[in-house]
């Protein structure tokens, strides 16, 4: 499974849409959409609010990246 199917996979997992986990971290639906696609990379603290939202570790999310 690639990083962008992870946070994807568990988002979808929590039952939010893209602009429900935007709106919780205060970015837009198209920066989420950004990351699942691997176009960009969210910064070391928003990896650490998304996973606290989701309810996983950062390296659920992002297993190759450094954080």
């Amino acid at each position: 499974m690639s990083r962008k199917n992870r946070l994807s996979f568990w988002r979808k997992v929590r039952g939010l849409s893209q602009s429900d986990l935007a709106q919780l971290i205060g970015v837009t639906y198209v920066t989420i959409s950004n990351w699942e696609r691997d176009e960009t990379l969210p910064t070391k603290s928003q990896v650490a609010r998304v996973a606290g939202i989701l309810g996983v570790k950062a390296q659920d999310l992002y297993p190759f990246e450094q954080f």
